[in-house]
């Protein structure tokens, strides 16, 4: 019997609260979309690439790899760039075989040891680059360029695609001969995370001048104004 009194009570009390899904007003109104769009030329990239060395043995290729690091700072800072930005992550150690007709043979002892340098002048990237290649570092990931303010853009692009919205508002209650009230609610939901670091598209990189052409930040929002009577 307990069962259904909580069954009932559950029953009264979803006909009790209104519809979250009904949120347009009983009020004549106009319900609109705005978007924007926004190209950014980027500011900063992040270059991650990889010191390696393979030995016969995890102590000799971990010393490869450390006379390796050793000599990019020392490269790095004859260069101009700040070797203090340099971040270097856990030294890898495994072994490499060679597998032919079903048999093994021991290779070596790889070490790897994975770095990132935050590069803020985007006109020093090949300079940047081509000092990898003379440390003799040339396991280098595709290139992360993006924005050292993102948050500055994508509010600057969101208040875009508000006036965006009101814009389109105004525009359909004149060609209904209304005219347009207060606002009644906004709808903007964030579609992604705002990283420190935005990447941008692959295809916008070529590799011989290493840039890339803008990043594309865009908003949207949906916003319902009440009309005048």
């Amino acid at each position: 019997m307990r069962y259904y009194q909580y069954l009932l009570v559950a029953v009264i009390s979803a006909f009790c609260v209104p519809s979250l899904a009904n949120s347009l007003p009983d009020d004549p109104h106009i319900s609109v979309t705005g978007s924007a769009e926004l190209e950014v030329a980027p500011d900063q990239v992040v270059v991650v690439f990889h010191a390696s060395a393979l030995e016969a043995s995890g102590a000799l290729a971990k010393n490869r790899v450390d006379q390796q690091v050793s000599g990019l700072l020392s490269d790095l800072n004859k260069a101009g760039f700040n070797s203090e930005k340099l971040e270097s992550a856990d030294l890898y150690i495994r072994a490499e075989y060679d597998y032919q007709k079903e048999k093994r043979t021991l290779l070596g002892v790889r070490a790897t040891r994975d770095l990132t340098y935050l590069l803020t002048d985007i006109n020093k990237v090949s300079q940047f680059l081509d000092v990898l290649l003379g440390a003799k570092i040339d396991a280098i990931d595709p290139l992360q360029y993006g924005l050292q303010s993102p948050e500055q853009w994508q509010l600057k692009v969101r208040l875009m695609a508000v006036k965006d919205s009101m814009q389109n508002a105004a525009v359909l209650a004149q060609a209904y001969k209304s005219q347009l009230g207060k606002i009644y609610s906004v709808n903007h939901s964030d579609s992604s995370a705002r990283p420190v670091m935005m990447r941008a598209m692959q295809s916008e990189m070529t590799m011989t001048s290493y840039q890339v052409k803008t990043i594309k930040l865009s908003d949207r929002v949906q916003a319902v104004f009440l009309l005048k009577p």
